[in-house]
């Protein structure tokens, strides 16, 4: 096991070679639009990790302590009854109006109040996989996959953190962080272009091999769910430290590959079903414009699910196109946003 381990770690470093390559191409690229669009470019990327990555991993060191599961039963007991006088000072509990009059320092009374905090665990997971799935599947390069992967990684652990009133030990920390890298290393590299039989074949439809670029849009669809897979992985490992008490192992707290596969499918099955219906209906409409596919293939067919979508207000409607447009492809959406204002003048 320790062998596979370190052949891991070396692939892993092969793959930053290759997300670090894509990096430099993207630099290149904005330099021949202009030297001083690279800079820019550049910049941007340097604030960002900064704001996104570097800011909020300070933010977790910051956060309390707290105990992690044992792996002596006789011990159980004792972490319950100091979990819950933590949680008597949860902010989010309290926000909640949670009643303690009738909590006690007891198993039963501990299951109570992981109900109310496991509850909006998954609403916050639900948001951020949900977007992660969007954002990576519209990002046409494995740079800026990794960056994303990232920076939701690290914001998620540190809402979990925050959520369960304390944060795991150094060493518990470095494994969560472990967890990540790989992550960012697997969904940046764009090594796995598949969706599992399942996932596809709510798309097998013969009409839709006349859409341009089908095989684009299946690829991009692809990286995003197994992004949002990973992201899903890390934060069930990262809850289960925070909220299980006892444990005979410590592969307990890593949910199994069909469980995340589950998770995953599901938060993200209602934008997979409108992103269906779009391209169903765009095997039959002739008025979609080839341009705009050429440009940003998944972003267009995104941004025709946003509008159908009776779910989603008119103004978040627009923003997630905004938002589709600018990861897709920024320089497209650069030159459109000066051409508009051009125009207004």
């Amino acid at each position: 096991m320790k062998y596979i381990k370190k052949i891991i770690f070396f692939i892993s470093l092969f793959v930053l070679y290759i997300i670090f390559k894509e990096f430099l191409q993207l630099c290149v690229y904005m330099k021949n639009v202009h030297p001083y669009a690279a800079y820019a470019t550049l910049a941007v990327i340097v604030l960002v990790f900064v704001i996104y990555v570097i800011v909020p991993i300070l933010k977790i060191l910051k956060i309390p302590k707290n105990l992690g599961p044992t792996l002596d039963k006789d011990k159980e007991t004792e972490l319950i009854s100091q979990r819950i006088e933590r949680f008597r000072k949860n902010k989010f509990l309290q926000e909640q109006d949670f009643d303690f009059s009738e909590i006690r320092n007891d198993k039963e009374s501990y299951n109570k109040i992981l109900k109310v905090l496991s509850k909006e665990t998954s609403e916050v997971r639900k948001s951020r996989v949900s977007q992660l799935f969007y954002s990576t599947a519209i990002a046409q390069n494995g740079f800026l996959d990794a960056i994303l992967i990232l920076s939701a990684s690290i914001n998620h652990i540190k809402e979990i953190f925050l959520l369960y009133n304390g944060r795991v030990s150094n060493r518990d920390l470095l494994t969560i962080g472990k967890k990540v890298y790989y992550s960012m290393a697997i969904g940046g590299s764009e090594g796995v272009e598949y969706v599992t039989e399942e996932i596809f074949s709510k798309f097998a439809v013969d009409s839709l091999k006349s859409i341009p670029f089908i095989d684009k849009i299946f690829s991009s669809i692809a990286d995003g769910f197994v992004n949002a897979a990973l992201l899903t992985r890390i934060s069930y490992i990262t809850e289960n430290y925070c909220k299980l008490t006892y444990i005979e192992n410590e592969k307990a707290i890593y949910p199994s590959a069909h469980f995340i596969f589950n998770s995953a499918k599901n938060i993200t099955s209602h934008t997979i079903d409108k992103l269906k219906e779009s391209l169903i209906k765009m095997t039959v409409d002739s008025s979609f414009n080839f341009a705009l596919i050429a440009v940003n293939p998944i972003g267009y067919v995104l941004g025709k699910s946003i509008d159908k979508s009776d779910s989603i207000d008119f103004t978040k409607k627009e923003k997630l196109k905004e938002h589709a447009n600018l990861i897709g492809n920024p320089i497209f959406y650069g030159l459109g946003k000066l051409y508009k204002s051009l125009r207004k003048k």
